[in-house]
């Protein structure tokens, strides 16, 4: 059994910092973010109008969720320097092995990236070891034997996500998202899991 979790979904986490940061897209549905960003610098562009760059972090939003949803790689390709420099060209389609980055359309216009840095090293499931997360020292092997049962539905990697609170969505067969204060309470971990194996998963999407 090999279950992956991706404690850094970078592509997200650069699009919760900057929906926070500029205040945009705020009747979609996202949880409140754990530990809260110190935005810094962070300021909404005037090289369009804000409208134009909350259309612009919507789409960006749907392409990030949507990659989940894209065939499997194909384990004979190998992602060259070339070949990620390929896939992270501005409208290039959604690749299997290189997520859609909001940087490769946008670049780092608007965002403090040390103020994103920190709130992405503050917010890392590994920085939760403070008493009131009651964290979790290795938290699948607390939960394994939910674990299984999922693995046996199909999923092989868990996305970690800076929410407050209880949250898990079975985004494909493959993938669950769950937050970090989900996966660090074996009790909430094995819950989500037991859902998981338990639902069909919907079409992966970032609006509900």
């Amino acid at each position: 059994m090999a279950i992956r979790v991706d404690e850094t979904p970078h592509q997200l986490t650069v699009l919760l910092f900057i929906r926070h940061a500029w205040v945009i897209a705020a009747d979609v549905d996202v949880p409140r973010l754990d530990p809260l960003p110190e935005v810094g610098l962070s300021r909404i562009p005037e090289t369009a109008a804000p409208a134009g760059w909350d259309a612009r972090w919507r789409r960006a939003w749907k392409r990030a969720w949507d990659w989940y949803s894209v065939e499997e790689p194909d384990p004979t390709i190998h992602p060259t320097p070339e070949y990620i420099r390929a896939a992270s060209q501005p409208g290039h389609a959604l690749d299997p092995l290189i997520p859609p980055f909001w940087q490769a359309d946008h670049g780092w216009e608007g965002i403090d990236v040390h103020a994103y840095n920190a709130w992405e090293m503050a917010s890392s499931p590994r920085a939760y070891s403070r008493p009131r997360r009651n964290a979790a020292a290795s938290p699948e092997p607390q939960s394994l034997a939910a674990l299984i049962a999922a693995w046996e539905s199909g999923l092989d990697t868990v996305v970690v996500l800076p929410y407050e609170g209880y949250f898990a969505r079975r985004l494909t067969v493959r993938h669950l998202a769950v937050s970090a204060a989900t996966r660090n309470e074996p009790v909430a971990y094995s819950r989500a899991l037991r859902a998981a194996a338990g639902t069909t998963p919907p079409q992966a999407t970032g609006e509900s």
